[in-house]
């Protein structure tokens, strides 16, 4: 299990009321939503850190196609 900690952090007073009255588990939805983003952070920097290869490696199959096309097909 995760060791979990508090945090502070501030929210808008009618937002939070609304919440609490439908029953929201506020440290749930922070923890689900916290995690997309870092997810979709990490994913953004490692598209940029690797931008160079992957065009690269793109460029190299429009120029010489892939590893497959030159084998040819399998028969059944």
């Amino acid at each position: 299990m995760r060791q979990k900690v508090s945090c502070n952090t501030t929210i808008s007073k009618s937002l939070l009321s609304e919440a609490k009255t439908l029953n929201l588990k506020l440290s749930e939805i922070f923890e689900s939503a916290l995690a997309q983003e870092v997810a979709r952070k990490k994913s953004d920097i490692w598209l940029k850190e690797n931008h160079d290869a992957i065009a690269k490696h793109n460029q190299n199959i429009v120029e010489k196609g892939t590893f497959s096309e030159n084998t040819g097909q399998l028969n059944d």
